[in-house]
């Protein structure tokens, strides 16, 4: 998978202006940019399930995994498949960044920006492969990919939900005991199928995000970001970083 890092993403989590003119950074970004794709590992899973809503959630049918919480609830509440994601790039990343760490913390920032930005990348391709893939099997959209810590869902379904996709041994992803994944540079997601698109989700496209075909485009990506995520956090109303216009990627 050809990886091209963009850089407006890698000044939006370094929190900076896009229109940014030194040249000091733009040059360690390309630099970073380049030995990042040159270290990433990427694998991915993704695997179906029926579900059904709950008293306390979403339970994933044929597993033990119900994903609690109100928001969950609500995001996935018209979709009667799900997909459960997973995606990482790889050890190398972690290691360069903590080589980085300890020799230049410009560098690390940086370097650490520009994996976030790489991997976010790869989620949005998993993402239209998985929205390529359902509507093939005529279903009308997707929703976005919802992860553990996004609203009111918990980072402790993350180990139950690795090991439902055999992550750990098929792609060596596994969480801490804080519900870290591990390496770092690693995603995993909820994505619910729709029998209908919702007015929602064409508002979603029209911004920028996937089209008919499961395309992906970035125009407008802040304000797509926004209104895709920053919504489901508990902090939206409270949010100094958003105030600015600056997005953190919704890491945890």
């Amino acid at each position: 998978m050809k990886f091209e890092i963009d850089r407006s993403e890698v000044l939006r989590y370094l929190q900076t202006s896009k229109d940014l003119k030194d040249e000091n950074i733009m040059q360690l970004i390309s630099e970073s940019s380049a030995e990042v794709k040159d270290l990433i590992d990427f694998r991915y899973l993704y695997k179906k399930f029926p579900a059904e809503i709950s008293e306390k959630g979403i339970k994933i049918l044929n597993t033990t995994l119900t994903l609690k919480g109100k928001s969950i609830k609500k995001h996935l509440k018209k979709s009667p498949e799900v997909y459960l994601m997973a995606v990482t790039l790889g050890v190398q990343i972690d290691k360069k960044i903590s080589l980085y760490d300890k020799t230049s913390v410009t560098k690390a920032v940086i370097f650490d920006a520009c994996s976030t930005a790489a991997v976010e990348e790869g989620c949005d391709k998993v993402e239209a492969e998985i929205k390529r893939k359902a509507l093939s099997e005529g279903y009308k959209d997707i929703t976005f990919r919802y992860s553990p810590g996004y609203g009111d869902l918990s980072t402790e379904v993350q180990k139950e939900l690795l090991r439902i996709l055999n992550a750990p041994k098929k792609i060596g992803l596994t969480a801490s005991k804080y519900n870290m994944l591990q390496p770092n540079k690693s995603v995993t997601a909820v994505i619910g199928v729709l029998t209908e698109k919702t007015e929602r989700d064409r508002e979603f496209n029209n911004i920028g995000g996937f089209n008919d075909r499961g395309e992906f485009n970035s125009k407008n990506r802040d304000l797509e970001f926004e209104k895709r995520h920053c919504s489901q956090c508990n902090l939206y109303n409270d949010c100094e970083l958003r105030r600015k216009g600056i997005y953190c990627g919704a890491k945890k």
